[in-house]
């Protein structure tokens, strides 16, 4: 049997480690800058679509590429747990009450309890874990990259069911992080299918492919479900390289709408505006009901963007020289700039609590930035 080859999603986006230039020609609106930096043991490496920060209950958690597992207060960095452990994440966590789940890439899942500051359980899977768990109603759901779905309970991470979707000849490397809501479990694959399973027994709900696998050659017919899932309005929002951004109903997995944009990474949702990125840097907001263009930028085409966040009154982008970048959500236009920490290759995903943004940086910071 051949393996299935793989894609660094990162190249495929256009990435690159040069060092790039402050943006030119921006009239700064607003003054925007670092509110606080925490030191942490570790980074997020070069992979910035890797790793996470979880914003949750006025704290933020996060893993880094040590093993070392923060939890930290919003409004200060302060440390409130730190927990050492042996591990090497390969993905950023996800967090359910007091517990977080974290992967490495010999397909050891890691459950941590901040309560107790330690590890919980292991859980040895069939392949590499390259994106953070699903968790919701004391079942956390993982996707290795041989394409197998496990669920496990959490408390103990017992197996309760599995599925699996096979690969296709070369894959994107990555995998989407499966979604646990309304009794039901949302995952996405290389084979461009979206799927939903009922949490406890596992049987199958619905299907669709949002993206279709099309062209001579192999690197033509990528079309993995490569960004992170959106759930907002009833819906689900899915992407998929060399594929469209799909709205799927959430109880019936039919299209309620979809656009012809092609992405390596996720979307954002907020009301009832979405904004993603496609494969040439092109920034677009769309109505989240309909999926009609509100605004487009193209200005930022050679900067190598990562996924975009909802930020107050903006869209803020992260570029891979470490520049963030607010976009006006009324009219698309950048507004502000920043380096996230230093003139390198940027950290992790960035989130926000809609008064500052979150990002753990290749210097072994956290960072919250704001503007004013």
């Amino acid at each position: 049997m051949i393996a299935a080859a793989v894609v660094s999603a990162a190249l495929l986006q256009g990435c690159s480690t040069r060092l790039l230039p402050p943006p030119a020609g921006v009239d700064q609106q607003v003054y925007f800058d670092a509110h606080w930096r925490t030191k942490v043991n570790g980074d997020a490496g070069e992979q910035t679509e890797t790793f996470n920060i979880v914003a949750q209950d006025n704290s933020l958690t996060l893993v880094t590429n040590r093993g070392d597992v923060y939890e930290l207060e919003q409004s200060s960095g302060g440390q409130l747990v730190h927990v050492a452990t042996d591990f090497h994440p390969s993905a950023g966590v996800s967090r359910d009450g007091d517990k977080v789940f974290f992967g490495t890439y010999d397909g050891q899942l890691v459950a941590v309890s901040l309560a107790d500051s330690s590890v919980l359980w292991t859980k040895s899977l069939t392949s590499e874990i390259l994106s953070e768990t699903g968790n919701g109603q004391g079942r956390v759901a993982v996707i290795t990259g041989d394409g197998w779905l496990t669920v496990m309970d959490a408390a103990t991470g017992n197996t309760l069911w599995r599925d699996k979707e096979d690969l296709p000849a070369l894959t994107v490397r990555g995998t989407t992080a499966p979604v646990i809501v309304d009794g039901k479990v949302i995952a996405g694959f290389a084979t461009g299918k979206v799927k939903a399973y009922n949490l406890q027994t596992g049987d199958l709900i619905w299907e669709y492919a949002v993206g279709k696998p099309e062209g001579r050659y192999e690197i033509e017919r990528l079309s993995d479900v490569s960004g992170r899932f959106a759930v907002a309005n009833g819906l689900i929002y899915s992407v998929a390289y060399n594929g469209t951004v799909t709205a799927l109903a959430l109880q019936t997995g039919r299209p309620v709408w979809q656009r012809n944009i092609s992405s390596a990474v996720s979307v954002a949702v907020n009301g009832n505006e979405l904004a993603v990125v496609d494969q040439n840097n092109v920034v677009f907001s769309l109505n989240a009901r309909n999926g009609s263009t509100l605004w487009e930028n193209d200005s930022l085409k050679e900067r190598d963007l990562a996924s975009p966040v909802f930020y107050k009154d903006y869209v803020a982008v992260l570029d891979r020289g470490g520049w963030v970048h607010l976009l006006n959500r009324t009219s698309g236009a950048v507004e502000a700039w920043t380096l996230a920490d230093s003139k390198r290759p940027a950290g992790s995903r960035m989130v926000s609590n809609d008064e500052q943004l979150f990002i753990l940086t290749p210097t072994a910071n956290v960072t919250a930035l704001h503007y004013w």
